[in-house]
């Protein structure tokens, strides 16, 4: 197989209690709101799909705990919760970043090292999480981030899931919208297959051509799809009177509704969510 499979989007907003009502009014349901240790400043609410991806939904409620940026260090130093302030404040609400799964987060970093990707020091932590019972557990995980120049409000990951068993919880996973899965995450860009090159690299995911842009296969039945500053404003309508510059990730696809449509930005906290796609 090429490529390597999603594991999660990140959505980054600016109110949390605001956006869980928001995801809840479209038919998702959403784990109890967790916290991420202080240094990263973070914490979420996530919709878990049967297909073992998800959408995490974050805020940034503790910025001054949080541990900054330190890129001039030997070991580079990326900061989860800067990263994600940094964003929602120059471009407000909407993908922050794109998650694929790992099975060694470490040799996905010595890898893309290898590669001369730009990469960081890897992230360990913990955090709590409530279970459908009502209990809580510790889970934890591995990160790894890449980032490219032309993407300076975005970056990818990989995400070692490192106690999957108390973290995948069917009673999660099923949604009164019927959605199973993440299938594509869209891109505003003008330069798609430059875009796109940098993408497949990460893990060797297929690159192609398309009528609107570039695409990338990133493992089964997982894409990134690099559109034109044009194909972005058909796709999502919200777009059609906003100046874009660059690359800019816009929204994503999900599976499992019969019924194919697409919200608006404006209704998915600064990313368009298509159903049935």
């Amino acid at each position: 197989m090429q490529g390597r499979p999603f594991d999660h989007i990140v959505l980054a907003v600016k109110d949390l209690d605001r956006a869980e009502r928001t995801f809840q009014d479209l038919g998702f349901q959403l784990t109890p709101r967790a916290f991420h240790e202080d240094r990263m400043g973070t914490s979420n609410r996530l919709a878990q799909f049967a297909d073992r991806t998800f959408l995490e939904i974050l805020e940034v409620d503790r910025p001054e705990r949080l541990d900054p940026h330190n890129f001039d260090a030997s070991d580079p130093f990326f900061s989860f919760g800067q990263h994600h302030l940094n964003a929602l404040t120059s471009a407000g609400e909407g993908i922050s970043m794109l998650a694929f799964a790992s099975e060694d987060t470490r040799a996905d970093v010595a890898a893309w090292r290898s590669a001369d990707i730009p990469t960081y020091r890897p992230l360990d932590f913990e955090r709590q999480a409530k279970l459908p019972d009502g209990s809580t557990t510790t889970i934890a995980f591995s990160l790894g981030f890449a980032t490219s120049e032309r993407m300076p409000g975005f970056a990818y990951f990989v995400c070692q899931d490192r106690t999957a068993d108390a973290f995948w919880k069917p009673e999660y996973q099923t949604h009164p919208n019927g959605a199973t899965g993440i299938s594509a995450v869209y891109a505003a860009s003008d330069a798609p297959m430059e875009d796109a090159r940098f993408a497949g690299q990460l893990f060797g995911g297929a690159i192609a051509e398309t009528a609107d842009g570039a695409s990338v296969t990133c493992g089964g039945h997982h894409q990134i799809r690099f559109v034109s500053h044009q194909a972005a404003r058909l796709l999502d309508p919200a777009m059609q009177d906003v100046e874009i510059e660059g690359t800019r990730v816009i929204g994503f696809d999900l599976t499992g509704p019969r019924d194919r449509q697409r919200l608006s930005s404006g209704d998915g906290h600064g990313a368009f969510i298509g159903f049935g796609f």
